[in-house]
């Protein structure tokens, strides 16, 4: 913060002297002394303001700063401290309009500007909050807080590539204590946790930041499956809850709320994420995930119905939000845009190819959503033959490619592909691929992305040697599963915002697969999860026969392997690192009243093709 433009008399100006010279103490001294005999004169006013900022006494400058704002309120400065104070004071909501009459007196610059991107993100208008700091960086192309504070508009606008590079670009300039901690967090939500945890574990314990790493590592381990050590950060920092702030009290009281859930302390974590829910409305999108994650820890001790108005609730924000973000996505149809597209002759340019050099055609596995597929992946991985890796959109990656080169793009340019530039599509595959397994060696990939399963044709016709796995699950758990989880696509919060509208998005993904799964031209081996969580020896064994591999008897214990593998990006993670259970099987009885009507309607044929009963 700056002070205003006030003539300097001789006594104002041994007051700013000591604020120049960084004595914040003698600078209070001074202006204290002075407004006793000239209450309310702004330089002195001003004075007193930078000074308690100074010595980080926010909560006492803020009515100060409003003082000024009364005393001058056509000076753009005094307007622009406000806001800035309120934002320190983790007050970012309030600070917009402050912050916007600075503009409208004339304030600009890259401290203005950035300011107004908190206040737009803590609005949930991350597409404002991009515009401003944008117009930081012109005038400040370098600074560190700035580009992190784009990262964070980028993340919230879903543009995760964008995000990670913004961030890769820090790397090599240092950081202060508060950045660490902001890249930290931003690289939590991109799935970087070893990324994070390094940015966590560089601020200094003396430092002021030092609760809000702690914090973040905590959040780490707890998304890493190292409940110990979460837990063990978690009851330190609740010793200190006197010394935390109010966001940083919330923090801590989610994280009590995630490891009692997990520790089977339900109704532990249902007091929890009340108290967090019963706060001032702050990010739509952070709170319909607390409302979700309440639905299942009210799921989980058999409140049906209080769970549904959980998730309804959740969604409902979640959904504003995503609209508000997402304005141009067509609602309920932004998810899969080739679902409607028919699917020409599959025929591959590769049949007889084959580079030598090159690694095994993966296997792929697919399904909808919650169909089991990573307690799937996790029991393929524990094979020495087999490597898999974090959900990536690989082929997607490679749709994109050929609508960059052929019109119409996928999938009906796939009958237009010359054997040349199906080489060309694959080497990038496995560029990717390298990146994610650098030590693949002999073994073969396992590329796990559910809804690859509308992406079969563009595999058969590069990867004419692949087989896939297709995870079934019955349709009714899906769709519950699929309405009871916080994904991060914005298309499936569009997607899956009701009960019936999630039905309507399995039915017709279902519906896609089916116009065409006869002619697909790879093997193909159905897993059901039902089988698997009654039987994984029977199971694997006729699983791994299919793929050509021994079965032993260890890889029954795949899941206690999963609780060490680290990080699992996918809402499973928690789940799939407990020993096998069947309690989730035909949980969707309990809700088949919230079944009738629409959502049935949608799912019977396929509950009936599928072989299952209602």
């Amino acid at each position: 913060m700056r002070s205003s433009e006030v003539q300097q008399t001789q006594p104002l100006g041994s007051g700013l002297s000591a604020l120049r010279a960084g004595d914040a103490r003698a600078a209070e001294v001074l202006a204290r002394a002075a407004l006793r005999t000239q209450a309310g004169d702004p330089g002195w006013l001003t004075v007193l303001a930078l000074a308690l900022s100074q010595q980080q006494r926010a909560e006492e400058a803020l009515p100060v700063y409003r003082d000024l704002t009364a005393v001058q309120p056509q000076v753009a400065e005094h307007w622009s401290n406000l806001g800035n104070c309120l934002c320190e004071l983790g007050r970012e909501r309030e600070a917009l309009e402050p912050l916007r009459q600075a503009l409208l007196c004339g304030g600009g610059g890259g401290e203005l500007h950035s300011a107004l991107a908190r206040a737009w993100l803590a609005h949930g208008d991350a597409r404002q909050a991009l515009a401003h700091v944008e117009q930081a960086l012109r005038g400040c192309p370098l600074d560190p807080e700035f580009r992190l504070l784009r990262a964070r508009a980028l993340v919230m606008l879903d543009e995760y590539a964008a995000a990670g590079a913004a961030i890769d670009a820090l790397r090599t300039g240092p950081l202060t204590a508060a950045l660490r901690v902001e890249a930290g967090n931003l690289l939590l939500q991109l799935g970087l946790y070893a990324d994070a945890e390094a940015c966590f574990a560089a601020v200094p314990t003396d430092a002021v930041e030092d609760c809000d790493a702690r914090l973040g590592l905590a959040a780490v381990h707890e998304r890493c499956n190292r409940l110990d050590r979460a837990q063990a950060l978690v009851a330190e920092l609740s010793v200190r809850r006197g010394e935390l702030k109010p966001a940083q009290l919330d923090l801590l009281l989610e994280l009590e709320a995630q490891l009692a859930s997990r520790n089977d302390q339900h109704a532990l974590a249902c007091e929890h994420l009340r108290t967090l829910l019963r706060r001032p409305a702050t990010d739509a999108m952070a709170r319909g995930d607390l409302w979700l994650k309440l639905g299942r820890s009210l799921d989980a001790q058999g409140e049906v119905e209080a769970a549904m108005q959980a998730f309804a609730q959740g969604h409902a924000e979640r959904h504003a939000q995503v609209l508000r973000t997402h304005a141009a996505m067509p609602q309920g149809d932004g998810l899969l845009a080739v679902l409607d597209a028919p699917v020409p002759e599959i025929i591959s340019p590769l049949a007889a190819d084959h580079v030598a050099d090159e690694p095994q055609d993966p296997v792929f596995l697919v399904g909808f959503p919650r169909s089991g597929t990573t307690l799937l992946e996790q029991l393929l991985d524990a094979h020495t033959g087999l490597a898999s890796f974090d959900e990536q959109p690989f082929l997607q990656r490679l749709v994109t490619r050929i609508g960059q080169s052929h019109q119409p793009g996928y999938p009906e340019a796939l009958a237009r592909l010359s054997s040349q530039q199906a080489r060309d599509l694959r080497r990038h595959y496995h560029a990717d691929l390298a990146r994610v397994l650098p030590t693949l060696g002999a073994r073969r990939a396992v590329d796990k992305n559910p809804l690859n399963l509308v992406r079969l044709p563009l595999v058969a016709t590069l990867f004419p040697r692949a087989q896939v796995l297709l995870a079934l699950r019955h349709p009714c758990d899906v769709v519950l599963s699929c309405y009871m989880q916080n994904f991060r696509s914005p298309a499936f919060s569009i997607s899956f915002e009701t009960l019936a509208s999630t039905a309507r998005m399995y039915a017709r993904v279902f519906a896609h697969y089916h116009q065409w799964s006869q002619r697909l031209p790879l093997p193909l081996h159905i897993v059901r999860y039902e089988d698997l969580v009654a039987d994984v020896a029977g199971t694997g064994r006729t699983l791994f026969a299919f793929l050509g591999l021994a079965w032993s008897a260890d890889l029954a214990a795949f899941t206690e392997r999963a609780r060490h593998k680290g990080a699992i990006s996918t809402p499973s993670y928690a789940q799939v690192v407990r020993p096998v259970d069947p309690r989730a099987v035909g949980r969707w009885r309990r809700y088949r009243d919230w079944f009738e009507g629409a959502p049935m309607d949608a799912l019977r044929p396929w509950i009936e093709r599928l072989g299952y009963t209602d």
